[in-house]
């Protein structure tokens, strides 16, 4: 060995010190290196406006109820095939989790994207530290790496987009790693798996039967193994019923209310088979992909469930997992096997729970195979390295040298790839800033509206922005009872009942129905405006042209009516058969948008079109 890699080996030894000795430190190091493509993504905001719209409205829109209006249940949720009778997701947590950074930065859209990319470090930050405390330090910084991984391949819209189907992504490790500790004899990790848990659940349904049959089992087995040893657990056991009844007393109380109550439409719609169901075959199909080392925890999202999985990939993870068992069990690793159990736990609970999944199988209803997958990945390392390095210094150290330069190369990668990233829908974003801007000073803060839309292309989301926009500026919106889900209950008003409203807004998009519109002699225009670029705008116009010309050629002329209905283009993308290259052209002029004007007209007047 020469002095060089014996220069290389001291530093390594060094900094393996530091990580044993200065465990805070060294935990915000990783955090902060591990997050850095996200902090990266969210500097290059700083200075930027923006207008949340669609999905992401809702989660501000949500925000904003607190403190005088405490949210009982969470964001809108497509429960049922009528997108204009929502439901929500089961819990308001993920408001109570943001509020404080949003607060602490005056309530803007900056606060937003802050308040969800300190959520998302703070979760990773507890599963390092969870792995360190539970593994050692090897597997924190495995780890570490492995989180890595996937905050390049997320970043930077992950980061971006206060989604509440993004939000509890990394706090689902560290629910994982709970799960793991309770199997280890540690019994203070059950209520705090149970508040953990619980926050996944109420933010996105998906996590309804992982974390509950997770709990279910683990408890148990918890119980089980206490009374085995003659110890108490009676105390981890009282604190979780405490911490599982205080977070699901919003959402009882909501239920308890008149009405069908939000927990009774989930029942309702989660609670029975279905005949759509995808089945045991898809499901098994869209875990090949996930579970897989050219899956989207490496390569990003994107890739569809019933797309045909890469098959070396996955092959390489069952590899891999494979190996790490066999290791484990030779070795009689407890600790290791222990991990390993807990993920086979909760794979197999994952494949029953996706076959059940009915209707169109869209990939973020398993975002969650995304931690299933890192923590195979993470467990089958963690116990070859264990097996390598157990006696043998050398390689222990020649393995952490390469461990490092992959792990800075991955973190440049990812931060590289983050400057100058913005969020999503930047021309939905263009249009609120348009219209907004215009009506500041035309609406009467004395006069109440209702809000509608008509809008092709982008499922009422710049109708949302608008709401959240016109009332950051001291206006009085409010939407139908339709749109209350989404808008939050309390921006609800009855056009029907004398003195709710005072006028109706209408934003209309589309060129063609901007000029239907603008006919009405009951309407009054206050307010155009095109997102588009000059470039877009011919791209868009030439597009037109040429998907006219194809439905036509198609024999389905009922098809370009769709362009101008309300949520028309998704109609066509999603519930239209139609050609390849035809899906193509629509996808690609739905997501340049289109023009979008304000009207207003008379209480009770005529509904468009």
């Amino acid at each position: 060995m020469n002095m060089r890699s014996l220069a290389l080996n001291a530093n390594i030894e060094k900094l393996r010190k530091v990580v044993d000795e200065r465990r805070l430190l060294s935990a915000i190091a990783l955090t902060v290196m591990v997050g850095l493509p996200a902090i990266v993504a969210l500097c290059s905001t700083i200075g930027v406006s923006w207008y949340l719209t669609g999905d992401v409205s809702h989660t501000e829109l949500m925000l904003r109820a607190i403190p005088d209006r405490m949210p009982l249940i969470g964001v809108a949720a497509r429960v049922g095939n009528d997108i204009n009778n929502q439901g929500s997701t089961p819990g308001a947590s993920m408001a109570y989790v943001l509020y404080p950074v949003y607060l602490l930065f005056l309530r803007s859209t900056f606060g937003v994207f802050v308040s969800v990319v300190f959520v998302h470090l703070a979760a990773i930050a507890a599963t390092i530290a969870l792995a360190r405390r539970f593994g050692g330090t090897a597997l924190g910084l495995i780890m570490a790496f492995a989180l890595a991984v996937m905050v390049r391949a997320l970043a930077p819209r992950f980061f971006l987009e206060p989604w509440n189907v993004w939000v509890p992504v990394f706090a689902f490790f560290v629910f994982l790693l709970l799960l793991w500790g309770l199997v280890l004899g540690r019994r203070r990790c059950l209520p705090w798996a149970v508040l953990v848990g619980t926050h996944c659940v109420q933010t996105h349904v998906s996590y309804v039967p992982l974390v509950f049959g997770s709990l279910v089992l683990f408890g148990a087995y918890a119980w089980w193994d206490a009374r085995r040893a003659g110890e108490s657990i009676r105390r981890p056991i009282i604190w979780s019923m405490a911490i599982g009844a205080l977070m699901w007393l919003p959402p009882m109380i909501e239920q308890l209310r008149p009405g069908p109550g939000n927990l009774r439409r989930l029942w309702d719609e989660f609670g029975t088979t279905h005949a759509d169901n995808v089945g045991l075959r898809a499901a098994v199909k869209a875990m090949m992909g996930e579970l897989n080392l050219a899956g989207p925890f490496v390569t990003g999202p994107g890739k569809a469930p019933y797309d045909a999985p890469n098959l070396i990939g996955f092959l390489a993870f069952v590899l891999l997992c494979a190996i790490g068992v066999v290791v484990a069990v030779r070795r009689s690793d407890v600790v290791v096997k222990a991990l390993q159990a807990v993920m086979s736990v909760v794979t197999v609970i994952g494949l029953i729970a996706t076959s059940r999944v009915f209707g169109r199988f869209y990939d973020y209803v398993i975002r969650w195979m995304w931690a299933v997958a890192v923590m195979w990945f993470v467990v089958s390392v963690w116990s070859i390295w264990r097996a390598m390095t157990h006696s043998n210094i050398r390689v222990r150290q020649r393995l952490t040298g390469l461990f490092c330069g992959a792990f800075l190369a991955v973190i440049v990668w990812g931060s590289v790839d983050s400057v100058g990233a913005r969020p999503p829908y930047q021309n939905d974003s263009r249009l609120v800033a348009g219209l907004s801007s215009q009506l500041d000073g035309q609406l009467l803060e004395s006069v109440d509206y209702l809000l509608r839309w008509h809008d092709p292309a982008a499922l009422g989301g710049t109708g949302f922005g608008l709401l959240l926009e016109m009332e950051k500026q001291g206006d009085h919106l409010y939407v139908d009872h339709w749109a209350g889900a989404a808008a939050r209950p309390y921006r609800v008003r009855d056009e029907l009942s004398p003195g709710s409203v005072d006028a109706v807004l209408w934003l209309v998009t589309g060129e063609q129905n901007i000029d239907r519109f603008s006919k009405r002699d009951d309407a009054e225009k206050l307010a155009e405006f095109d997102p588009r670029s000059p470039s877009e705008k011919i791209e868009s116009d030439g597009l037109r042209t040429l998907i006219e010309q194809q439905m036509l050629e198609l024999e389905h002329p009922e098809w370009i009516t769709l362009l101008d209905s309300q949520y028309g283009h998704m109609q066509i993308l999603l519930f239209t058969d139609i050609p390849d290259d035809l899906f193509a052209k629509v996808a690609r002029y739905s997501e340049i948008r289109v023009p979008g004007a304000v009207f207003e007209v008379p209480v009770g007047a005529p509904l468009f079109p």
